[in-house]
């Protein structure tokens, strides 16, 4: 356990967001980083993989491996599992 600095207006902020949420002070907080985490993840996300360059090595990649799809095994039965 540690303390942490805030300003005052920010303490009160994430007290009343904790009680909003009926949770704890530390567990507002770490939802809030955790939310802001995945924000990132998805920004990063964005920014790499829907660039032009990142679609056509995806669509060439899918193409490659279209071949591979079909193993020439019998399709095994499944339903008794569904």
């Amino acid at each position: 356990m540690t303390t942490i600095k805030v300003p005052m207006e920010l303490r009160d902020r994430i007290s009343q967001f904790a009680k909003s949420q009926h949770t704890t002070m530390a567990g507002a907080v770490e939802r809030a980083f955790d939310l802001a985490e995945t924000e990132a993840f998805w920004a990063e996300f964005r920014a790499t993989m829907l660039t032009p360059e990142a679609r056509a090595d995806i669509l060439r990649e899918t193409e490659e491996l279209e071949g591979t799809i079909g193993d020439g095994l019998e399709p095994e039965d499944w339903s008794e599992y569904e």
